[in-house]
């Protein structure tokens, strides 16, 4: 048994457009999923793409459609399954399955004619927990997960006259492998298919003291800056290997993700950033930097212009310090406000530039001068594509003519090396003043090769 590959999906994706039988709310929450189906006879048959809408309704049906296409000269016999498995995963919470039914009237079998194409729609009702940005996943297929950015609509009761669409989280179930993955055959991959049922757990009381972990905590928890490790060399002969913890906590998740009121768009982020001389005899920590801060953000303001595809805005307070005393102390606390625009298809590789400009508030006496090495402003660079390479330039100029500094990194999706990798190969270069705050008006170049965990 064959399996078509899902860059033969993507790259027909465009052919599948017409299967889209409408553009109100039902098909706006129509996921960009492929289904490698298990069960017979598909090796004389294509699955493709449909490509996503990015917004979505909780009163509207969670929607997967899914397009397949007789390849045989002769026709092709497809099984339709009367249940999917898909993922959502809100924030950094483990992703949640949920299990979506074919649409009524569906045949349990399609024979298709060399080269007709046929659609399923598959639906089922939003979690509660459902809100924000929203990544989709079929586990066990590879193909780049879709996102999709979730209005909750206030509910009514259905005396009012309006019923909404909600569904109880489901419990983490055991997935089935796909036929031809895992060494199961069409028919026990089949067998498992049916095998999965919508077990599902209780929400908390609306009154209970415990916050459900997932919704309440890890779902309000992203990445902010790049978190790896990386080893390499680096001026003067020395080993520092450089690595990064970052994150970002929100304080509320409206139900409007549009939402652009200062209290549905605080965050709290710490970012702590350490070099370690890893091979000299003692592995001592040369020097790390703990960045605490609280800021308003916002991805997408809403303006439009003909030059560029979105504007974001960030702008806050931030601490930078290395928590050591005496001679060797440093801190400085700033105020900053940064647009981010983005240029091009957000789908595909595009440009994001993103200048971070601030003022000193506070600057430790040892420090004093360290606006002459770092100056006022940090000019991010960003080029690449969400499931391709990517590279980022950070940019400082002092305000003394020959000093400043660039960091860059490069970083390759592990998933494109690896079967099933997580995460990414991260390649950094750094040349200039201000790595580490302890050494900030020290001159430095380091390259590094490592492991990043975001990007």
């Amino acid at each position: 048994m064959s399996i078509r590959s899902s860059v033969r999906s993507k790259a027909r994706l465009q052919s599948v457009s017409s299967f889209r039988t409408s553009r109100r709310p039902l098909a706006s929450a129509a996921l960009a999923l492929a289904m490698l189906a298990a069960y017979p006879a598909l090796a004389d048959a294509s699955v493709y793409v449909m490509r996503p809408a990015r917004e979505a309704r909780s009163d509207q049906p969670l929607a997967v459609t899914i397009a397949w296409s007789g390849d045989a000269p002769t026709g092709s016999s497809i099984d339709i399954p009367r249940t999917v498995t898909i993922t959502l995963t809100n924030g950094e919470a483990l992703p949640r399955p949920v299990v979506l039914t074919r649409a009524a009237g569906t045949p349990e079998h399609l024979r298709l004619a060399a080269g007709e194409m046929k659609a399923v729609t598959y639906s089922g009702a939003w979690p509660d927990w459902a809100r924000g940005a929203l990544r989709i996943d079929v586990p066990g297929v590879d193909v780049s997960p879709a996102t999709v950015l979730l209005t909750r609509v206030p509910e009514t009761s259905p005396a009012a006259g309006t019923a909404t669409a909600s569904a109880t989280p489901l419990a983490p179930t055991p997935q089935p492998a796909l036929a031809g993955q895992s060494g199961m055959t069409p028919a026990a991959a089949n067998a498992t298919l049916a095998a999965v049922a919508p077990a599902t757990v209780s929400p908390p009381p609306s009154n209970s003291l415990v916050p459900d972990l997932g919704t309440y905590i890890l779902g309000r928890v992203s990445a902010y800056e790049p978190t790896y490790f990386a080893d390499g060399t680096s001026s003067g002969g020395r080993n520092l290997a450089r690595f990064q913890v970052s994150f970002k906590y929100r304080f509320r998740l409206p139900d409007d993700p549009r939402s652009r009121g200062v209290l549905d768009n605080l965050y709290f982020a710490y970012t702590q950033t350490s070099l370690w001389d890893i091979r000299s005899y003692s592995n001592a920590f040369r020097d790390t930097s703990f960045k605490p801060a609280f800021f308003y953000y916002v991805a997408d303001t809403g303006w439009r212009t003909n030059w560029f595809t979105r504007m974001g805005v960030e702008t806050g307070y931030e601490h930078e310090s290395n928590g050591t005393g005496g001679a060797g102390s440093r801190g400085v606390d700033i105020l900053y406000a940064k647009p981010i625009w983005d240029f091009g298809n957000l789908d595909d590789y595009h440009l994001t530039v993103a200048p971070k400009v601030y003022w000193y508030e506070h600057k430790q006496d040892n420090n004093g001068n360290i606006a002459d090495y770092r100056g006022y402003v940090d000019l991010l660079l960003k080029y690449g594509s969400p499931d391709g390479w990517q590279l980022a330039a950070t940019l400082r100029k002092g305000t003394k003519s020959t000093y400043g500094s660039i960091d860059t990194q490069l970083t390759y999706p592990l998933a494109r090396i690896f079967s099933r990798g997580a995460g990414y190969l991260w390649i950094g270069y750094f040349n200039g003043y201000g790595e580490d705050i302890l050494d900030y008006n020290q001159h430095r170049w380091a390259a590094r090769i490592g492991f990043s965990v975001s990007r």
